[in-house]
């Protein structure tokens, strides 16, 4: 298990450390730290076995990617909306309400069809345990950038 581990690690850092870019380095650092840190959270919690873990992470990885798109067009539309806020119409806040309600869907939507492929590839038991084991690594990164913080203000 440890070898899986150290194995895909070792995958998501290279194949990170591929696709950065030099002016983004070190936002790309820190989010190849925390992926790194999720694949090895979830193998561990999931108790993947080495079959499921090859089957499995290409499609999650996959679902993480377009999942990732989505919130990055929302976070965008809301800056958007925010800086322009006060120049728009009730048309135009209306329309954007819709859009960024359909952002929602569209999450959704992948949700649902990832639901699918993850039966696929899991156990239904381990399916369910990933949604609740993302909610803990999110909490677990949380704390420990609450952890962060409190130690860098003394």
């Amino acid at each position: 298990m440890k070898k899986l581990i150290l194995f895909l690690l070792t995958i998501v850092t290279v194949s990170g450390a591929l696709m950065a870019q030099p002016d983004k380095k070190h936002s790309d650092d820190w989010m190849q730290k925390i992926r790194a840190e999720k694949v090895a959270f979830l193998t561990h919690k999931l108790e993947l076995t080495p079959g499921e873990a090859q089957k499995f992470w290409p499609v999650f990885n996959e679902f993480e990617e377009k999942r990732f798109e989505i919130h990055m067009k929302r976070r965008e539309m809301e800056r958007e909306t925010m800086d322009n806020l006060e120049g728009l119409n009730q048309e135009q806040l209306k329309k954007i309400s819709l859009d960024f309600i359909g952002l929602f869907q569209r999450e959704a939507d992948l949700m649902k069809a990832y639901n699918e492929k993850f039966f696929q590839v899991l156990p239904a038991k381990k399916v369910v345990m990933l949604y609740d084991m993302e909610n803990d690594f999110r909490s677990q990164i949380l704390r420990e950038y609450k952890e962060k913080q409190k130690g860098d203000n003394r």
